[in-house]
This record gives C-alpha cells, structure tokens and sequence, in this order.
C-alpha cells in the first residue's frame, strides 16, 4: 500500500471521526471578516507529492456565500518499451488546476462545518522522450501542447473552534474532470511500435487538506 493511499485512509477516519464529535466544543461566535489558509496533504490521482491549497474569505452577510479559490499541482513519469525492448518511451506529465469556489459555514452542533463547489481548469502537458537502442530518435524529447480543459469541485471542511477566534481543521475537495490523453499532438510517428500503448488517463480525484481559519 502506497504512503499516498494511506494518508488518505486516515484522513478519512479522522473527517469521520470530526462530525461524529470529539467532545464538547464551543461554536464560532459571529464575526465580522475571517480567513481560512489550508494546505494539502495527498491527492488521490497522484502517485507522488502534491504541492496544492485552500483560501477562503468569509463574512458575515447573511445567505451571500462566501468565497475561496484552490489549487493543486502534481507530476508523474510513466516509462514502457517495445515487445522487443529495442524502443523506450518515458512520458513525464506535468499537471496543475485551479478553480474558485463559493461555500457557506453550516451550523452544527459540536463542531464548525463548511460546504462548497467550485469550478476551474485542470492543465496537464506531458514532454515524450524516445529512444531506440539507445539513441534518441526524430525531434525526441517532443514537448507536447499543454492541454485545458474544465474540472469541477466540490468540498467539506470540518474544524474545532477556539477562544472564537481561531479554528483548527480538515478537508477534503473533490475534483472531478474528463481523461486526458497524454500524447494527443505529439509529433514522433511510434504507431508501428508493438507494446507501446498511450491510454487515456483521468486525474479526478480528492485533495486531502489541514488548515486554520482567523476570524477578526
């Protein structure tokens, strides 16, 4: 099992084990401005680190959502070769998304909920390397056009409130968008290659987070 998987395991017991309750914990008071900072700790569609965050900005007009943006950037290298091992093609892919959200603070009773959507861009451009026997081949590495395309999210924070001011706590954005095929554009011919297979691949997937919120 992948550090990555079990980061997110526990993040998801510890999320369940927040809205049950932890004890008793006096409710946020009503505030004029606050600002939430988290940073993330995993993404699920990514098999290494993740550099990605959270901020939102609340207040306290009532039924006017508040408002926040995300961002998440991760890379991978997928390396394969012929059946006769004679060709190796490595594809490093280099993906980033950002979107803005709206939310609202939902009123629970032991700890301090928030919900909201968001909507953005996911981008992701891959650099193919191709080599043969050895020996790079045609305009190898082929940086390919960095691909847009729409992603979707949706997200809970849960936190423990304190002295009012100050609130420590989790969350979790789910980001949903279609599957990117990696090398559409390149310009290396590799179609007669047996055993090399480009597939489709979709990044969706949940950003595990921590953060705090300051309320003035």
């Amino acid at each position: 099992m992948s550090l990555n998987n079990t980061l997110q395991k526990t993040f998801v017991a510890l999320l369940a084990g927040l809205i049950l309750g932890l004890g008793p914990a006096q409710s946020v008071k009503a505030q004029f401005f606050g600002i939430s900072l988290d940073t993330a700790i995993g993404y699920s569609a990514a098999k290494k680190g993740v550099i990605g965050s959270s901020v939102g900005i609340t207040h306290p007009i009532p039924l006017v959502p508040n408002i926040g943006f995300s961002t998440l950037a991760f890379e991978e290298l997928e390396e394969q070769q012929s059946t006769d091992a004679s060709t190796q093609i490595s594809m490093e892919t280099k993906n980033k998304l950002s979107t803005i959200n709206v939310f609202y603070n939902v009123p629970f009773p032991v700890v301090s909920m928030s919900l909201g959507f968001g909507y953005g861009t996911f981008k992701s451009q891959t650099t193919l390397t191709y080599l043969k026997n050895n020996v790079h081949q045609g305009t190898s590495p082929d940086s390919i056009k960095e691909q847009s395309i729409p992603v979707a999210e949706g997200f809970i924070h849960v936190g423990l409130p304190f002295w009012n001011i100050i609130e420590f706590h989790i969350g979790y954005h789910a980001f949903s968008a279609a599957a990117v095929q990696r090398d559409k554009g390149r310009s290396l011919d590799i179609s007669g290659i047996s055993g090399i297979d480009f597939k489709k691949v979709n990044y969706s997937g949940g950003m595990s987070t921590i953060g705090i919120q300051l309320a003035f």
